[in-house]
């Protein structure tokens, strides 16, 4: 069973997608999301907070489709569906009206929970907005090797870390679209070949960051932290994606680590709300 964050409230049904009567509960509960978002776009019921935390229950929806076996092109339609339908509903619709006030009742669970986890098909991003370093969202990769996003100016950057104090270069290759199509459904966490990939190049090296306590140094190490493009790029990955990150060390020796995509949008969404 795929269990949406445990702060997801549980939208009404405002929107039924009919045209389609083999809708299941995942795609359905994309495409009341999807309404929502369309229905506050146009009233402005939501303020900041419960429209992020609505942004990101949505993506966690998508990814939850999408992984269980729904096409982009299908969601794509569903979510056309929806929001033709919410233009239908009045901004002082009872029911819309009750919808935004369960939104913004779950915003303030969901904003008072200082961890999550967010599961895809093999691996899951470990959030924690206090922290004891600048890990937000973390990835264990193995090899005690990790990868995620890191507090970084006033944002949230991608990283990777390793234990080896000599790494001097980090790549991350994603899959490119145009070349090798959108990936499928899969627990066997295969990158994509590298002649159809993008080169993302680390921005910056700095030593490690990870603390066993707030007390504590930072382990032996080295962080790499990518660009805000970079970031960009890995958040608009395909939930149902993995990729490959390469770490060189000095001496030349290679490391290559895989990250699944999974929920990293909702996971981003929850840590960047401090």
């Amino acid at each position: 069973m795929i269990l949406f964050h445990r702060a997801a409230f549980f939208l009404a049904l405002l929107v039924p997608v009919t045209s389609h009567a083999q809708v299941n509960g995942l795609e359905r509960s994309y495409a009341e999301r999807m309404a929502m978002r369309a229905i506050d776009e146009r009233c402005k019921l939501l303020d900041a907070g419960p429209r992020r935390a609505l942004a990101g229950f949505t993506a966690q929806a998508r990814g939850a489709a999408l992984r269980s076996g729904a096409s982009t092109q299908r969601l794509d339609m569903i979510a056309g569906q929806a929001k033709a339908a919410a233009a239908a509903k009045a901004c002082r619709d009872p029911a819309v009206q009750a919808e935004a006030q369960r939104i913004i009742a779950a915003h303030k669970g969901w904003r008072a929970q200082l961890t999550g986890n967010y599961a895809g098909q093999v691996r899951s991003w470990r959030v924690d907005r206090g922290g004891k370093d600048i890990w937000r969202a973390v990835q264990d990769t193995g090899g005690a090797t990790r990868a995620g996003l890191v507090a970084s100016g006033s944002g949230l950057s991608f990283a990777v870390e390793t234990p080896d104090v000599d790494a001097s270069g980090a790549r991350l290759f994603l899959r490119d679209l145009s070349k090798l199509g959108p990936p499928q459904p899969s627990r066997t966490l295969t990158p994509p070949l590298r002649s159809g990939s993008t080169i993302h190049v680390a921005a910056s090296r700095r030593p490690a960051a990870t603390r066993a306590r707030v007390e504590s140094k930072p382990r032996a190490g080295t962080l790499f932290i990518f660009s805000d493009a970079t970031t960009r790029a890995v958040l608009n990955a395909d939930p149902r994606d993995t990729f490959e990150i390469e770490i060189t060390s000095r001496a030349g020796t290679v490391t290559r680590l895989v990250v699944e995509v999974g929920d990293l949008v909702a996971a981003f969404t929850f840590a960047a709300e401090f």
